[in-house]
């Protein structure tokens, strides 16, 4: 472990090559996202192409600045054990974490109040992440983590049932595009704390690249491409005149 301040940036330390490279691909996704966004005239479009490039435009922002050695700490846990925090992932997904769901409540056409609640829910699983990171006994960290893994499942039962009622009653593309969405997110963001739990806040099974590198993949995953799936769907584009745009009036069992 390094005991002086952190340095982060191209000289040999694990988490540079896994941080440079999630930069590069966050930023290529924000790029390709804006320039799609600027030839799209509908305006339901152009909201979801806004929210959909702020997504991996606030990551790229985030890796850049961990790169470079920003948002990069020192905690030393009870016992003596000193872990590098990566506190600007959280600054991240406190504003990724809740424009991913927009991007869903859109599409599934929530109200604003059942909106909320998912928000509400996502950014106190993101705080106390947080808390769980910077704990310096290692008790806490663990008591935190299941804090933030009981909101979490908050979050799920909102994008399996709240969101899913209201997709059904959407048209065939919408909720085709949602559930596949809501699919990808749900695996993706399972995997964040029990990696999280592995890595080297955790139990220490990963080292500092290998931990690196997922979150690296699964936030490129997770906004990347989550994007390209939603922009590419029918959902998006103004197909109101299309046959099958006309609400659904049967409702299935959520899968």
């Amino acid at each position: 472990m390094w005991n002086a301040p952190v340095q982060l940036g191209f000289d040999g330390r694990p988490a540079a090559l896994p941080l440079a490279a999630g930069a590069v691909l966050l930023g290529l996704g924000t790029l390709y996202f804006l320039i799609r966004g600027l030839a799209v005239e509908d305006a339901r479009a152009k909201r979801f192409h806004l929210v959909t490039t702020l997504i991996p435009g606030i990551a790229f922002a985030s890796y850049l600045a961990m790169l470079l050695g920003f948002g990069v700490t020192d905690v030393t846990i009870q016992g003596g054990e000193t872990v590098e925090v990566y506190w600007a992932r959280y600054a991240d997904w406190i504003f990724t974490t809740p424009l991913l769901l927009v991007d869903l409540g859109l599409l599934a056409g929530v109200d604003r109040e059942t909106l909320f609640g998912a928000v509400a829910a996502d950014a106190f699983m993101v705080v106390t992440g947080l808390v769980a990171t910077l704990s310096r006994v290692r008790t806490y960290r663990y008591v935190w983590w299941a804090v933030g893994t009981l909101a979490f499942l908050t979050v799920v039962y909102f994008l399996l049932v709240t969101l899913t009622d209201a997709a059904r009653r959407r048209d065939a593309a919408r909720e085709s595009t949602f559930r596949t969405l809501r699919n990808l997110t749900l695996v993706l963001w399972t995997v964040y704390p029990v990696w999280w739990l592995a890595g080297t806040k955790g139990a220490g099974l990963l080292s500092l690249s290998v931990e690196a590198v997922g979150f690296a993949v699964l936030d490129v995953l997770a906004k990347v491409g989550f994007g390209l799936i939603l922009l590419r769907s029918r959902a998006v584009s103004a197909d109101a005149s299309a046959p099958d745009s006309t609400p659904r009036a049967s409702a299935g069992p959520a899968e």
